[in-house]
C-alpha cells in the first residue's frame, strides 16, 4: 500500500497513467457517463438539476479522476522493447525465485558460502538460494564450486574466516538443480572482516562477464537478474539509474550475439517501498538510456 501512494505522488505516474492517450480517453469516457447519468435522472424527475450547487462540475471532474486512478493503478512491472533488436527488457517487482528463467545469484569473489557463522547472511539472496536448494548441504555446494573454479586463476586472500582464494570480478559458475539453471556471479569483494563491498564499475564489469559466460555456456532463455549490488554490496548508485545501466549493458552485448531475447530485472518488494522505486520513472530512464 505504501508503494501505491508513493507512486501516485510522482510526476511519471500522472504522465503515463493519466496523461497518456488511454488515460485521457478513460477520463472523458467516465466524465461523459456520469454526466449522462445526471441528465437521465433529471429527465425522469429523480432530481432537479437546477438545484445543484455551482461547483458540481468540479465534483464530477474529481470523481472521474478518482475512477481513472482506480482503473489504472501503479504497476508492478514494465516492459521495454528494443527498437532495432528483437529484445525485451522487463523490470518487475517480485520474488526472483518465483519467476521462470535462468536465474542469477549474486555472490562474492571468494565464493564464500558459510551461513552458519554469518559470513553469508541467511536473508540475503545467496542465503535464500542456499537454504532453498542446499538445505544442510553446503559441503555439496562447495564441492560443485571447487570443481568449476579449479581452472580459473585465483590469488591468495586472507580474511578473519572463510575461504582464502579470490577470483576475478565477474567469475560465474553455472548450477543446474531441480530442473532450474542458476548462475552464481561474483560481483562484490569481502574485506578482511567479511563485509561485502562493490562499486558501479564492478557491477558493470560483472554483468559483461556474465553475458560472455551465458553466450558460451548458457541457454537461450529469459535471464532473471536481481538488482545486484544494492543490498549488502552497499553500492552508492541510485537504484533506478543502476537498472538503466544494466539494461544498457545487456543491449550492447546483444549487438554481437543474441544470447537471450529477454532480460528480467527483479526488484524486491521491500526495496520498491523503502527506496520509492516507481516503475513509470524507470521506464522514463530506459527510454533515455536505450534506443
Amino acid at each position: 500500500m505504501k508503494y501505491f501512494w508513493q507512486s501516485i505522488r510522482t510526476r511519471s505516474y500522472w504522465k503515463y497513467a493519466l496523461l497518456s492517450v488511454d488515460g485521457v480517453k478513460t477520463f472523458f469516457a467516465v466524465l461523459g457517463a456520469v454526466w449522462l447519468l445526471f441528465e437521465m435522472m433529471d429527465f425522469f424527475k429523480v432530481f432537479n438539476s437546477t438545484t445543484l450547487p455551482s461547483y458540481s462540475f468540479i465534483i464530477l471532474i474529481f470523481i472521474s479522476i478518482l475512477i481513472v486512478i482506480i482503473t489504472r493503478p501503479p504497476i508492478s512491472r514494465i516492459i521495454y522493447k528494443h527498437s532495432s533488436q528483437d529484445l525485451q527488457i522487463e523490470v518487475r517487482i517480485g520474488d526472483l525465485f518465483a519467476i521462470k528463467g535462468q536465474k542469477v545469484i549474486s555472490t562474492n569473489t571468494t565464493f564464500d558460502t558459510d551461513i552458519a557463522n554469518g559470513v553469508i547472511a541467511a536473508n540475503s539472496l545467496q542465503g535464500q538460494f542456499t537454504n532453498k536448494y542446499y538445505p544442510q548441504q553446503i559441503q555439496v555446494l562447495d564441492q560443485k564450486l571447487d570443481q568449476d573454479l579449479a581452472n580459473i586463476p585465483s590469488i591468495h586472500y586472507q580474511k578473519v574466516s572463510g575461504k582464502d582464494k579470490k577470483y576475478p570480478m565477474g567469475t560465474t559458475v553455472r548450477i543446474d538443480i531441480a530442473s532450474e539453471i542458476f548462475y552464481l556471479l561474483a560481483m562484490s569483494d569481502l574485506n578482511v572482516n567479511n563485509t561485502a563491498q562493490t562499486t558501479l564499475e564492478n557491477v558493470l564489469k560483472s554483468t559483461e562477464e556474465l553475458w560472455e559466460f551465458i553466450i558460451a555456456k548458457g541457454e537461450n532463455e529469459p535471464i532473471v537478474l536481481p538488482l545486484i549490488g544494492t543490498g549488502r554490496g552497499r553500492i552508492t548508485t541510485n537504484r533506478k539509474r543502476l537498472i538503466a545501466r544494466i539494461a544498457q549493458s545487456f543491449t550492447k552485448a546483444s549487438e554481437q550475439h543474441i544470447f537471450s531475447s529477454k532480460l528480467i530485472i527483479v526488484i524486491h518488494p521491500t526495496d520498491a517501498e523503502n527506496f520509492n522505486i516507481n516503475l513509470f520513472e524507470v521506464k522514463d530512464l530506459l527510454n533515455h538510456y536505450l534506443p
